[in-house]
Order: structure tokens, then C-alpha cells, then sequence
């Protein structure tokens, strides 16, 4: 491939990642929405936050300006005087790295990755009261991440015996009012086994 081509790639890749972008984060407010939840802000979980205006260096990762390859958004809502409901949506871009049974898996390095045609892009839903410090167990152990991804939402002991429930599904089923729509319902299910006030907010008609 000379560069010509190479660069042809890289505005179709552009432009795919744009409206994937989109796509992801309208999913986000709608389901944050339906549940009558409120944005919080977000958290890059593979990378550092792109710089800022004036900052930065050079020699920071490529991965930096690519946040969405593992991201938190986060919602809540008071349901008791000081007392909140939360809800994170964790989106896996791509899980190669993330299943990759490379001993010698480096974030930089996409060949130790899984093929993407192996790989799959997910969206993992935690919903807790409060958040504790020892729950980022579950993001930094790889094991306890890669049976999130390959165990629909299974969680490690610790978040299980707090009352954590997680769950996790294809980014597919997001992209069709239908699946949406059930993924949505599946939230409230798990919420309601699980005694968290979680109802939606109104649905479609």
C-alpha cells in the first residue's frame, strides 16, 4: 500500500470514528435519560485525557487523543437526602487488549492485541450507592476485566458482597431502537432484583 492509499484509509477511519463517537454517546445520554439520570462527566480508563489547549507533549501515548478506546461515563440521581443512585457505562471500543492472552501485552503495541477480528466492542453497566476506591479492582485486574467482557457483567467478590451489580452486552445491541429499548429494560431488572429504586423514566410509545 503506498501512502496515498494509506492516508484514504486513515479520512474513511476518521470519519467511521466520528459517527461510532456519536452513536456511542447518544446511546449514553438516552439511556442515562430514560432512567432519569443525570450526567456526571467522564473518565478515560486507557490512556490520559487528551491535553488541553497549550498542554501537553509530544511524546504522550497516540492512544491519548483516542479516549473513547475505554471510557467511563457516569450518571446518579438523589434518591434520599445525600443519598445517590449511580450508574457507569464503561465503553470498550475494542477488547483485544483486553482478552489478549500475550504475556508481554503492551498498550502501545496494537500487534500484542487480539485480531480484531477476534475482539469485540462492549459496553459494561455498573450500578452501586457509592463508590469505593477498592472497586477499581475490577478495571485493573486483568482477569476480573476479561471475565467482565467474556462473562456478561460477572463481577469480582468484593463488588458482589457490596450489592455492585454489573452487566455487560455487545455495542450492537445498542444500535437499533428495539435492542436499545431491551437493554434498557434489562437495567431496571437487574436494578429491581437487586433492591436498587431504578424505574424508567417514560417509555416510547
Amino acid at each position: 500500500m503506498n501512502i496515498d492509499e494509506a492516508l484514504l484509509d486513515v479520512r474513511k477511519a476518521y470519519r467511521l470514528l466520528h459517527d461510532y463517537q456519536r452513536m456511542a454517546l447518544d446511546a449514553a445520554k438516552y439511556i442515562g435519560a430514560q432512567l432519569g439520570l443525570t450526567y456526571k462527566g467522564g473518565y478515560p480508563y486507557f490512556s490520559d485525557c487528551a491535553p488541553r489547549e497549550g498542554k501537553g507533549s509530544l511524546d504522550d501515548w497516540a492512544w491519548d487523543w483516542l479516549n473513547l478506546m475505554f471510557y467511563e461515563f457516569h450518571f446518579q440521581r438523589e434518591t434520599a437526602k445525600e443519598q445517590w443512585l449511580n450508574l457507569s457505562i464503561w465503553l470498550f471500543s475494542d477488547t483485544g487488549y483486553f482478552i489478549s492472552d500475550e504475556r508481554t501485552r503492551e498498550q502501545t503495541d496494537v500487534s500484542t492485541f487480539v485480531p480484531v477480528e477476534k475482539a469485540g466492542t462492549k459496553v459494561g453497566f455498573l450500578l452501586y450507592w457509592q463508590w469505593k476506591p477498592e472497586y477499581f479492582q475490577l478495571r485493573d485486574n486483568p482477569e476480573y476485566l476479561r471475565r467482565f467482557l467474556e462473562h456478561e457483567g460477572e463481577l469480582p467478590g468484593l463488588l458482589e458482597d457490596d450489592g455492585v451489580l454489573g452487566k455487560c452486552c455487545d455495542f450492537a445491541q445498542l444500535s437499533d431502537e428495539a435492542s436499545t429499548e431491551a437493554v434498557i429494560d434489562g437495567l431496571v431488572k437487574l436494578a429491581q432484583d437487586g433492591e436498587l429504586p431504578l424505574n424508567r423514566v417514560k417509555k416510547p410509545a
